[in-house]
């Protein structure tokens, strides 16, 4: 738990609470990818034959890709907000 405390200055005063602020925003962040992640799991786990549908009619391309891609890209979104918040607040 002492890692999320801020650490003090050279001065021997404490930081702002930049640490603790960045896992406020963090976390969220991370339980939001988790979920998507989840639901992904759950449907390859309980409803394969849903994620085996093509995106368009006669396509080559199911959903399970489409997911998986989207799964990605949203950590990759989510990863760069958590980057812009926790800089503007440094």
């Amino acid at each position: 738990m002492s890692r999320l405390l801020p650490d003090p200055d050279p001065a021997g005063k404490p930081a702002n609470g930049i640490r603790v602020s960045n896992v406020n925003i963090g976390l969220p962040l991370t339980l939001i990818l988790m979920l998507v992640y989840a639901g992904f799991i759950g449907l390859g786990t309980f409803a394969p034959s849903v994620l085996a549908i093509p995106v368009f009619a006669g396509g080559t391309v199911t959903w399970a890709f489409a997911y998986g891609l989207f799964v990605i890209a949203l950590g990759v979104v989510l990863a760069g907000v958590y980057v812009l918040v926790a800089n503007r607040r440094a």
